[in-house]
């Protein structure tokens, strides 16, 4: 039986300790990822953290490979459903805008950071900065929410090639998770310079910017 201190030391929850052993370790490992990056943790760190004996991950996913690529999915389902809903909206609204684009964009991903995947956020973060080889997964994942974003963009800015609309979609990316990926980092730099701003107006801050990305200026 695992002891209070243990639990203490493992992080595990009462909550967590109920749940299967599958579900035990990506928790685990999205903890760990996030806080210390893929290549830093060892599976054995991961089973550690999870309560769960030295053969577990072997047994539930194989590699430590197939355990990235199952916690890079486990919540993007529910980031790509949001999108979906929230485009929908903008597809319907008949005016496609650069603001409802952006918020389509950010609004998943914040809603994530200030929920239950906080870490998740942080974890993907990390690929998408370090261009860690799971960033091909992480592509993968989104590779639908960008043929949509794309045609939504080419209806908004019919004079703009594919390639710079396409290349204003990933740095409208990775600034959304770098800013998400640690909400209290981006306010702590702002306090530096005497600026104070909550999380709900980090995430508005955010959408302005992402708007500003995905518009701009004509290309040449």
């Amino acid at each position: 039986m695992t002891s209070a201190a243990d639990r203490a030391e493992l992080r595990i929850s009462e909550e967590e300790l109920a749940m299967p052993t599958d579900r035990r370790l990506v928790l685990a490992a999205e903890r760990l990822f996030a806080e210390r990056g893929i290549d830093a943790v060892s599976l054995r760190a991961v089973m550690s953290a999870a309560g769960a004996n030295v053969a577990a991950v072997h047994y539930h996913f194989g590699s430590k490979e197939a355990l990235i690529e199952a916690l890079i999915r486990q919540r993007s389902d529910a980031v790509a459903a949001r999108r979906a809903a929230l485009l929908d909206d903008v597809e319907h609204s008949g005016a496609v805008t650069a603001r409802g684009l952006a918020e389509a964009f950010v609004l998943p991903v914040w809603e994530m950071a200030t929920g239950e995947g906080g870490s998740w956020v942080k974890f993907i973060a990390g690929i998408l900065g370090s261009g860690h080889p799971a960033l091909s997964t992480v592509a993968e994942g989104f590779s639908d929410q960008a043929v949509r974003f794309m045609t939504l963009l080419g209806r908004a800015f019919p004079d703009l090639p594919r390639p710079t609309l396409r290349f204003r979609l990933a740095q409208a990316m990775t600034l959304t998770f770098q800013v998400l990926g640690d909400v209290h980092q981006t306010q702590d730099l702002l306090a530096i310079s005497g600026i104070q701003l909550s999380p709900e107006q980090v995430m508005t801050e955010l959408v302005d910017v992402v708007t500003a990305i995905l518009a701009g200026p004509p290309s040449d």
